[in-house]
């Protein structure tokens, strides 16, 4: 039988993920700590937080690492690496 997630759970893991992989957005982050939380309940594993935590670290360290060192050097300063967008708006 499938676990209801609890949100305040995801919450907490997603915006202390995202402080560490600021390059990533929000939603990418989030997308990622509600898939592990779903695919270890899909699979039978008693979910926990922590096990979420370290599961969803480690995939998104993975997606940091493999942005190709071109893709690196061609991106403008103050955008993020997936959605090329800038994190913080210029001054007007």
């Amino acid at each position: 039988m499938l676990q209801t997630f609890p949100v305040q759970d995801l919450s907490r893991i997603s915006a202390r993920l995202h402080d560490e992989f600021s390059a990533l957005s929000h939603r990418c982050v989030e997308r990622c700590v509600s898939d592990t939380w779903n695919c270890a309940e899909h699979l039978g594993i008693t979910v926990t937080p922590h096990l979420v935590e370290r599961v969803a670290r480690e995939h998104l360290e993975a997606m940091v690492k493999s942005v190709p060192p071109s893709r690196h050097t061609a991106r403008r300063p103050g955008t993020t690496l997936f959605t090329g967008r800038r994190a913080i708006p210029e001054p007007r």
